[in-house]
């Protein structure tokens, strides 16, 4: 069966052709949305490094984690095989690339896939560094590369568009019901685990996933104190079933005493896009509200929420805009130059805060942009391109998201 993903912010159901399924190096898809200025952004990533690969690098720690120097290859053999964006008010791509600060790109390089409403969709790809990207490649990555990016243009152009939304907001109001095991092999019931308290927070993480692993020793002392209350905390590691071993030793370690099962048959219509990924369900496991997506800049979020909920209050849940989309997220352009102010392309920049941690590389003009929540957040240059001097300095982004620029010294 064909593989179909569904990207929330930007609107849009998208169904892979199977040859995505077998790919060599690997399609990594990060979806902004909204940035801000009224452009639906997400960029469809090429890694040209092949799963077995990672893999065996991964293998190389006990816990399965990429060494930095690992990391550092995967983010060099790592590029963009096409952009999609889309905007309001029917707006072409001149608007597009003028609100994107993307230059002057040539009309061919866009390609309309869709529309809602008034929002057009289109694909777009940059010729000149797509070319650039491939000479770096070995041979079969960059034949795959040609291949790859024309069979998306066309699945997106059969897309099913259905207008942005938070991810999440028409599963409140569902009932769970699964079975499955717990790490231990044991048989789980949802209706046993969901009847015992009025509030429970599902907590769906991997043992792959860094955000998860931080968060796991709070939410362990989190769940007992919920003990003198009526609430529960029931974990699903994402990846138990490979992984067993890995998630037991993660459970110990961060003395985990509430349950951890395994996925269950059917749990694809969480439609989950990130880890961790959290609900809450009452006793008959009915979804109360959105679900919090990554690990929130403040954790007691996930306390509040639950006292809110057990007091019967209503929840403050994320808010709309005045047209039903989902509110903005911030955009930050990071500026890497040389100190004559010409622009440096291929610089690996990581954009991060305590929670999450973005990789981006920086384009013909010398920049990267990322998308994010409020919050604190830092950059840094993971990686220079040749003929330049490596940069350990650490920058802050403004908290008004505006530009960061970093100069680099030559070599």
């Amino acid at each position: 069966m064909a593989r179909t993903e569904t990207f929330h912010n930007m609107g849009f159901r998208l169904t892979y052709p199977d040859m995505f399924d077998h790919s060599l190096g690997q399609v990594s898809p990060m979806a902004f949305g909204d940035t801000g200025d009224g452009v639906y952004f997400m960029m469809f990533s090429y890694i040209a490094v092949s799963a077995k690969d990672i893999k065996a690098m991964a293998g190389k720690s006990e816990s399965g984690e990429l060494s930095e120097e690992d990391k550092l290859k995967v983010a060099d053999a790592m590029g963009s095989l096409l952009v999609v964006a889309g905007m309001g008010g029917a707006q072409g791509p001149e608007e597009i690339a003028e609100k994107l600060k993307m230059g002057d790109v040539p009309k061919d390089s866009f390609t309309e896939i869709g529309r809602y409403r008034d929002i057009v969709y289109y694909a777009i790809i940059d010729r000149q560094n797509d070319e650039a990207f491939m000479k770096e490649m070995e041979p079969a990555f960059a034949e795959e590369f040609r291949v790859l990016q024309p069979a998306l243009i066309e699945a997106l152009k059969n897309a099913e568009f259905i207008g942005p939304q938070i991810q999440g907001a028409d599963l409140v109001g569902r009932r769970l019901h699964f079975e499955t095991a717990d790490i231990d092999g044991n048989l789980v019931r949802s209706e046993d685990l969901f009847s015992a308290h009025a509030v429970n927070m599902i907590n769906i993480w991997a043992t792959w996933c860094g955000p998860c692993k931080k968060e796991l020793e709070e939410l362990g002392n989190m769940h007992r104190r919920l003990e003198t209350k009526n609430a529960a905390i029931i974990g699903i590691c994402d990846d138990a079933k490979e992984k067993a071993d890995d998630c037991r030793m993660l459970i110990r370690k961060n003395n985990l005493t509430y349950s951890n099962i395994l996925p269950y048959e059917g749990m694809e219509e969480l439609a989950v896009e990130s880890l961790p990924t959290t609900f809450f369900v009452d006793r008959e496991g009915k979804i109360l509200t959105y679900p919090i997506v990554g690990v929130p800049a403040d954790i007691s979020e996930y306390e509040k929420t639950i006292d809110s909920l057990l007091a019967q209050e209503s929840v403050e849940n994320k808010p709309l805009s005045t047209d039903g989309t989902p509110e903005k997220q911030n955009a930050c352009r990071v500026i890497v130059t040389d100190k004559d102010g010409r622009p440096v392309a291929g610089a690996a920049v990581q954009f991060c805060s305590d929670t999450t941690c973005m990789m981006g590389k920086t384009d013909a003009e010398g920049t990267a942009s990322f998308a994010a929540e409020d919050g604190a957040y830092t950059v840094h240059v993971q990686k220079v391109p040749e003929g330049y001097e490596a940069c350990a300095e650490e920058f802050e982004v403004p908290q008004d998201f505006g530009d960061v620029k970093i100069i680099l010294n030559k070599a």
